[in-house]
């Protein structure tokens, strides 16, 4: 069961003159990994199992993931990357998400930062566990969580999210991603804090995205730059570290398989026995990481 966890202050990873804090929703054994990730081939699992298993397969074969944002800090702006899965949230169908009262404000403040601190909120997509705190719920509505923010959506991504959303209500079927485009990203394009931008915006000097379609049309990663250290925030290019045993297998919930293996490899090309942190979506543990080669093929070392 993913549990809540409410850990003293971590010191920050460093990039450069930047911060990254990881504010953590929640984490533990979340689903089967044959379930998350379908054809996969659990003998390929036991071969890497001296350093998957347990912190990112458990002993009865669930993924562990975790459920957090990033904050990155850079001494201009705060930049708060995805937004979890969030409170009093109606997903029924997944009953971990539904009407849950996390202590992601706890873990946030335990980051020290509170939520009129935050410059920018960076959804790398708009799937329902990454968008999640964009609101709350307030007096019965849904207002945006990050009061002073600029709320940074790509243009790709909005697009064929708010598509998909009108069709399903115009034909009286059930909406996408949980019903999540309705209180978690409509409610601050309302607002006025949304900004729909290029999949290549830049939020300062050394601080840009880069689009990475294929886990949803309008993926995209954000990349940092200082002092010559380099860290890419992926989003869900890669969902578990089993996925650097076969860069192959897509999640169930990648939108166009062929699109998403060509991403993921390309990322992991880039950044293998670099220097480059990769701060990932779901990784347990840490931070972020490298991605490193050993004797048996490539492996995920985290960097707390």
């Amino acid at each position: 069961m993913i549990e809540q966890l409410f850990g003293a202050r971590m010191s920050p990873l460093k990039i450069g003159d930047f911060d990254v804090h990881r504010v953590i929703e929640t984490e533990g054994p979340f689903a089967p990994v044959s379930m998350l990730l379908p054809g996969v081939d659990m003998a390929r699992i036991e071969a890497q199992a001296h350093w998957l298993r347990p912190q990112f397969v458990s002993a009865d074969n669930l993924a562990v993931m975790s459920f957090h944002s990033h904050v990155l800090r850079t001494g201009r702006h705060n930049v708060l990357i995805d937004a979890c899965v969030g409170n009093d949230k109606e997903r029924p169908l997944r009953a971990s998400w539904h009407r849950q009262q996390f202590g992601y404000m706890h873990a946030l403040a335990q980051a020290g930062l509170q939520p009129q601190d935050i410059d920018f909120v960076c959804c790398t997509h708009l799937h329902a566990d990454h968008v999640g705190w964009n609101t709350q719920l307030r007096d019965g509505h849904w207002v945006p969580t990050f009061p002073k923010a600029r709320y940074v959506f790509g243009k790709t991504e909005y697009t064929h999210w708010e598509a998909a959303h009108r069709q399903a209500v115009a034909e009286g079927a059930a909406v996408p991603n949980h019903g999540s485009f309705a209180d978690s990203v409509l409610p601050v394009m309302d607002a006025g804090q949304a900004e729909l931008v290029n999949e290549d915006f830049e939020f300062e000097e050394g601080v840009a995205l880069q689009h990475a379609p294929g886990h949803t049309p309008g993926t995209c990663c954000l990349h940092v730059h200082s002092r010559g250290q380099h860290g890419i925030f992926s989003g869900d290019i890669l969902h578990t570290p089993v996925q650097l045993v076969d860069t192959r297998l897509n999640s169930r919930f990648c939108h166009d398989p062929a699109q998403a293996v060509a991403t993921r490899q390309r990322l992991v090309e880039t950044v293998a026995d670099t220097s480059t942190l990769l701060m990932t979506g779901h990784f347990p543990h840490s931070t972020g990481g490298r991605v490193v080669s050993t004797d048996s093929g490539l492996a995920w070392l985290g960097v707390s």
